[in-house]
């Protein structure tokens, strides 16, 4: 294996095993024959030339890297990417630091945690072990290409390094088959745009919609309808049916100062800070303020339960699978998240109850004001 990156793949399911052939006496007690057997396995690895005990030990090392391999693609489809890196992290060392699929997986895995410079560390082992493989060459830039981007969200000029990373992997992707290559087109119109190219990016934007009809393609179409879109933190478009039977979008929420407010009832924080949230409510029921409520409990009939003994007269939405969650990048609450009158995110506050941000309170009041109307 020396000097040879490996692709792996998992050739090695579980089978029955096949029976040994018999050779002993039935006459011979069942415990007699395991002895027999096991002092012959032992004689026979004694004779085994070493070179041949070498072969063993390495197919089995690449069997349990496939595994781990295996395992840790899992996790990462679930998004548990801490302990999908820690398999594929043990899936590579035992295929030598050499496994290419497991490089590519563990810098996937980097991005879901969002340690952007493991990122570009780890795709470009990945460009290195790659030996001229076009599917694995697109794959590594892209990973680099993004991992730029959202450290351009601090430094501007690492959006001229994504560039660079997307434009390689589009030269890399000779697949006519791959989506990878509609991805590429989506990936470097947005930072065109954010570099303010617009033209170059809507032109690559379109290029992504002409094979794409999926949630990519309308995000898209959204930025070619309006290319600040790229350039500020506009909020994921989302259509909701309230408790109340009420619905409830983005679209329809536009021209008013919007708090989404992510909790559950049995999250302490969030309990602790209703009587502030109530006060903010009545405080602002004839400006054009709405709140809207995402709760993660696990059990509707509580959640219905808690909202209607506390009075919880705003919208409320139970987000039973999370997606709601998921699309605005919640991972704890209570999370707080304060939309301007076009829709774009303003504040964002996680961990502290409403009550004890009054950084949250200020920019309420601020976007309400005539000044942040015009903001």
């Amino acid at each position: 294996m020396l000097g040879v990156s490996i692709l792996l793949v998992n050739p090695f399911r579980p089978q029955l095993d096949t029976p040994p052939t018999r050779v002993l006496s039935s006459a011979i007690s069942p415990p007699m024959r395991m002895c027999r057997l096991a002092l012959g396995i032992v004689l026979a690895l004694a004779v085994t030339p070493s070179p041949i005990r070498g072969q063993v030990q390495a197919v089995d090392r690449l069997k349990a890297s496939a595994d781990e391999l295996d395992q840790g693609q899992l996790l990462l489809q679930h998004r548990e990417y801490y302990e999908a890196l820690k398999r594929l992290t043990r899936a590579n060392q035992l295929a030598g630091n050499r496994c290419v699929e497991c490089t590519l997986s563990m810098a996937e895995a980097m991005q879901g945690m969002k340690a952007y410079q493991n990122v570009l560390d780890t795709a470009q082992r990945a460009i290195e072990l790659a030996e001229g493989s076009q599917s694995v060459l697109a794959r590594a830039h892209r990973l680099r290409g993004l991992a730029f981007q959202a450290l351009g969200e601090k430094d501007p000029a690492k959006y001229r390094d994504a560039e660079t990373a997307f434009r390689a992997a589009l030269g890399s992707d000779s697949d006519p088959e791959s989506r990878i290559e509609d991805d590429l087109h989506f990936n470097l119109g947005v930072v065109l745009l954010k570099l303010g190219r617009d033209e170059d990016g809507v032109a690559e934007l379109k290029r992504q919609i002409e094979t794409r009809s999926d949630s990519m393609a309308d995000a898209a179409r959204a930025m070619i309808a309006n290319p600040r879109r790229a350039r500020e933190n506009y909020a994921p478009d989302f259509s909701i049916v309230s408790s109340a039977g009420e619905t409830i979008s983005l679209d329809a929420l536009h021209g008013k100062v919007v708090l989404l407010d992510f909790w559950a009832s049995w999250c302490a924080p969030c309990v602790q800070a209703l009587p502030s949230i109530q006060k903010m409510q009545k405080a602002h029921a004839a400006d054009p303020f709405v709140m809207v409520a995402f709760s993660a409990d696990r059990d509707e009939i509580a959640w219905r339960r808690f909202t209607v003994k506390n009075a919880m007269v705003w919208p409320q939405y139970w987000d039973r699978t999370g997606g709601l969650q998921h699309r605005f990048g919640v991972r704890a609450i209570p999370t707080y998240v304060l939309l301007d009158r076009e829709g774009i995110e303003r504040v964002r506050v996680t961990g502290t109850g409403f009550n004890q941000s009054r950084s949250l309170s200020d920019a309420i009041e601020k976007q309400l004001s005539p000044r942040g109307s015009r903001d």
